[in-house]
């Protein structure tokens, strides 16, 4: 129970991010009429992928106006897309490589 209330918890911040970024590719944000609604993006690790879209599908019953791409790669897929601003989320199942952290991950 705690761990999916993080869950959202975290997907809540990522939608409120990204509203006030100025990556307009949908209406992102929050408006009391249709509540949270955008696109979150994530990459990364096959380990983490089946969780993603649990997690996914759990937000979306309370939040139907958020879509959700979610790709599995692996975790030096991850990290180079959320670099690159490819996605939201960087999945990562393991520890990063001194080389990611200077790039700022």
């Amino acid at each position: 129970m705690m761990r999916k209330f993080f869950i959202i918890l975290i997907l809540s911040y990522v939608i409120v991010f990204k509203m006030t970024s100025c990556a307009p590719k949908v209406k992102n944000g929050y408006s009391k009429e249709h509540g949270f609604e955008g696109n979150i993006s994530l990459s990364g690790a096959f380990a983490l992928y089946p969780l993603a879209v649990v997690w996914s599908e759990d937000f979306k019953k309370i939040h139907p106006n958020v879509r959700f791409n979610i790709s599995a790669g692996g975790a030096g897929k991850g990290i180079a897309d959320v670099l690159t601003g490819m996605v939201d989320i960087g999945m990562v199942s393991r520890d990063l490589h001194e080389q990611e952290i200077k790039k700022g991950a």
